[in-house]
């Protein structure tokens, strides 16, 4: 009978080993990247990008928010000139547009005539949660990119990014602890930043040069002013 027993544990700490390694290998999966660069960027190489509203399509709200203002703000590091937040603003409640769903009704003709830009800057926000299956806890952010040339609609580059941060089991209370310590110092739109940061990686450096030792390192950007026009 002790020897039944015997089994029987041994059977289910097995079951329970291997079905936790098995989920543990799924969240595994999550730390992948992805991207594509046209192989004729540098004929299209844009100058000038337009940051588009972008699309939510987790349950965390405002996410869409964090990835714009990290692209937008990042965008600054890579020698591209940027339509200024203030005319993509305006331009969008000109047209009509709310949510960056309505921009698929949008011709890129106008857009690009409309901005005055080369190309277009579009993302969205995949996944973003908190998972909490039995012993094992993580965060799951993932986010993709993609820049579109406006006169061919070709697609020039994009990017994605599926990542599992915190994997900890919380069956040891010392991992436990640096756990919450880890949630409570990463906020979402730090992790939003990270992974735009790595996803920028990829895109190819534009015609503008940005010197390195320049603090504020700002980027030219066209401006909003008044009559719609910009300045040559």
């Amino acid at each position: 009978m002790e020897i039944k027993k015997h089994l029987l544990t041994m059977s289910c700490l097995l079951v329970f080993f291997f079905s936790a390694a098995g989920w543990l290998f799924g969240a595994e999966k999550q730390d992948e990247e992805l991207w594509e660069l046209h192989p004729d960027y540098n004929k299209y190489c844009p100058n000038v990008i337009a940051v588009l509203p972008m699309d939510n399509l987790s349950l965390e709200p405002d996410m869409e928010i964090h990835l714009y203002n990290s692209v937008y703000e990042q965008l600054q590091t890579k020698g591209y000139r940027r339509v200024s937040v203030d005319k993509v603003r305006r331009v969008m409640q000109d047209m009509g547009i709310q949510t960056s769903g309505q921009l698929q009704g949008i011709s890129m003709e106008r857009l690009a005539a409309t901005l005055n830009t080369d190309a277009v800057l579009m993302g969205q926000v995949d996944q973003s949660a908190s998972i909490h299956k039995g012993v094992y806890d993580a965060i799951v952010v993932s986010c993709s990119l993609r820049l579109i040339d406006c006169r061919t609609k070709t697609v020039l580059w994009h990017s994605e990014q599926w990542r599992t941060a915190h994997r900890q089991w919380q069956a040891d209370p010392f991992n436990a602890l640096l756990n919450l310590a880890a949630h409570g110092s990463s906020s979402k739109p730090d992790r939003i930043a990270w992974l735009v940061q790595e996803m920028l990686k990829t895109l190819p450096a534009g015609k503008i040069a940005i010197e390195t030792d320049n603090l504020l390192n700002q980027a030219v950007e066209i401006p909003c002013v008044e009559g719609g026009k910009d300045p040559d």
